[in-house]
């Protein structure tokens, strides 16, 4: 038989441990979303920003204005610096890490955008120049579409996690809910239903072997107050019978004396006419006082 405070006191403790678990993740969850936002927004920073450095050397390739595209690649530095601050992050898995610092050469980029002047073949260098600005772009879009995609899945993942406590602490709930109403709720019931039938006072209640140890103490209780009033109500029978007997013992015992009375005083007088001896003038007094006596004492009681 399980007390109620004691599986009350665990569902208490293991909801709000869960519950602290929750409150747990979400607190990682909102740092780690702020820090993959930041990621993102590196990423998308550095697409744009290399975007427009392409476009500038682009324009001055065709425009043959070779001073522009100088002008141009010093920009690489700046970006260059963002993809330096892009690789130290630590959410970046190291592989993609290392992958980048291979693929990605924006110092040889830059290099290869001044040596233009210096070549003797600008066309032949200027197309190579676009291919490696081509592949450095393709594998930047890659880059941030793998970052988005490792983004979302720490996300799910996490939301997993959260959906699943949030779960677990509503089936802990529902299961100290369903205990209750059986242990407490449905004993309760069928007590109140046994109290409206008048032979309870009698019989005293019953209640079932599933009920929690609160409400079999209760019975128990309310069972030995109504058995102590029933023995209060038979000794106040017993002493009201007693009484009432004591009452009839002591009215006929006052008939009785008063009657001895009577007769002993019409005694006296008759003796007393014919001039009966001393002696039994006392006696028949005797009688007299004797049965007053009675009569007092009944009187007393």
């Amino acid at each position: 038989m399980r007390s109620l405070k004691k599986m009350s006191y665990l569902a208490f403790m293991g909801v709000s441990a869960l519950l602290v678990f929750v409150v747990i993740l979400g607190v990682r969850q909102y740092q780690l979303t702020e820090r993959y936002n930041k990621i993102i927004t590196q990423s998308e920073q550095m697409i744009f920003q290399f975007s427009t450095i392409r476009e500038q050397i682009t324009t001055s390739l065709i425009e043959k204005n070779w001073e522009k595209i100088i002008s141009a690649a010093d920009q690489l530095t700046h970006l260059n610096s963002a993809m330096a601050r892009l690789q130290e992050n630590t959410l970046i898995p190291g592989e993609y890490r290392l992958d980048m610092a291979k693929q990605v050469d924006l110092s040889g980029l830059a290099i290869s955008a001044k040596d233009i002047l210096s070549s003797s073949d600008k066309v032949a260098h200027s197309l190579s120049l676009q291919h490696k600005m081509r592949t450095l772009a393709e594998y930047l879009m890659q880059f941030d579409r793998i970052i988005v995609s490792q983004v979302r899945a720490k996300v799910v993942q996490f939301q997993t996690v959260m959906i699943g406590a949030l779960g677990a602490v509503i089936c802990l709930i529902s299961f100290s809910l369903l205990i209750l109403y059986k242990k407490t709720m449905i004993p309760l019931l069928r007590l109140a239903e046994q109290a409206e039938d008048p032979e309870v006072l009698v019989n005293g209640f019953s209640y079932d072997n599933d009920a929690c140890a609160e409400v079999v103490l209760l019975t128990d209780s309310v069972n030995n107050l109504l058995r102590m009033n029933s023995n209060n109500l038979e000794a106040e029978e017993k002493i009201r019978s007693h009484n009432e007997q004591l009452s009839t013992i002591i009215n006929e015992s006052t008939n009785l004396s008063n009657g001895i009375i009577n007769y002993a005083q019409l005694l006296a007088d008759s003796y007393r006419e014919v001039e009966i001896g001393a002696e039994e003038t006392k006696i028949l007094q005797n009688i007299i006082d004797a049965a007053a006596r009675i009569a007092q004492l009944n009187k007393e009681i």
